[in-house]
């Protein structure tokens, strides 16, 4: 059966706004619309794109598959659509203070050397950014946001371990089971100031453990365990470039949390804000790594 364009256009459209609502708001027409457009989409092609889930409509396996090929074509279409413009203007972006430093800085210095017009404010910061109160065009999350009119994607997963100073290690009992650790300094988060639950990484391990030095801030936690202050739970990212770190019980403990990337459904089509928005969906994909060993 012949697949129709506008009914590729509508699927891209709800595949990032996440909601009939929000889709119908952006092409600007009824949500029955919307979702008799994905059904024919879906019959044409033979197979489900989206589940229904509490947060909205997800995609099915065959869902994500297709959205690359979609925003392919997408690109295409808008290349012939209007002549190429120098890209200029200002693009925010919020994000946990590690991640944005020892991750997006190096990443987004480059992009700004090849659009020289654009200027990119990072904001890494040891807190959540609000993107409902405008501090950021694109933030950067440990957390999902449950509703709002956000386009929202999974930018990437990462893993922590633990991880000890080389001097540190070598003057301290070995360490050969999860046991072994009740021996140990720790450095972590100062409790009452945790911005996130996604955070306590410590703390779910199945043996008590007691912070000796704490901070609210992760580059000081790296840099005291880089110090000998003791052991620390820290993102690979943050620890792969540093020498003096070795991973400790590294087939034992590992967690894996996600970064979610929004921005506001009536920001995704600016030319600035797109190119930002996939320049880092496709950095996260080609640095999976550095990110997820």
């Amino acid at each position: 059966m012949k697949v129709d364009w506008d009914h590729l256009q509508f699927f891209l459209v709800l595949a990032r706004a996440k909601t009939l609502t929000n889709a119908a708001r952006i092409i600007g027409v009824e949500h029955s619309t919307v979702a008799r457009r994905i059904q024919s989409l879906e019959v044409a092609l033979g197979t489900p794109l989206f589940k229904r889930e509490a947060t909205g409509y997800e995609l099915t396996v065959d869902g994500m598959a297709l959205v690359p090929r979609v925003e392919q074509m997408e690109q295409a279409f808008l290349q012939i659509q209007k002549p190429q413009q120098p890209l200029e203007g200002r693009v925010r972006i919020g994000a946990p203070e590690g991640f944005g430093t020892a991750f997006l800085t190096q990443l987004l210095a480059e992009l700004s050397q090849q659009f020289p017009l654009l200027t990119i404010d990072l904001i890494p910061v040891p807190k959540m950014m609000k993107l409902s109160h405008r501090e950021a065009d694109i933030v950067i999350s440990i957390d999902r946001p449950k509703s709002g009119p956000y386009i929202i994607t999974r930018l990437t997963d990462y893993c922590l371990k633990i991880y000890g100073s080389k001097s540190y290690l070598a003057q301290h009992p070995p360490i050969q089971n999860m046991e072994d650790l009740a021996r140990h300094r720790f450095v972590n988060y100062i409790d009452d100031l945790i911005y996130s639950s996604e955070l306590y990484c410590l703390e779910r391990l199945p043996i008590p453990l007691t912070a000796n030095f704490r901070s609210s801030s992760i580059l000081a936690q790296q840099i005291a365990v880089n110090a000998g202050a003791g052991l620390a739970i820290l993102p690979q990212f943050l620890a792969h470039n540093q020498p003096n770190l070795e991973q400790v019980l590294a087939e034992q403990v590992r967690f894996t949390h996600t970064f979610w990337m929004l921005t506001f459904v009536d920001l995704q089509h600016e030319p600035r804000i797109k190119l930002v928005w996939d320049y880092l969906r496709k950095q996260a994909d080609l640095k999976q790594g550095i990110l997820m060993d």
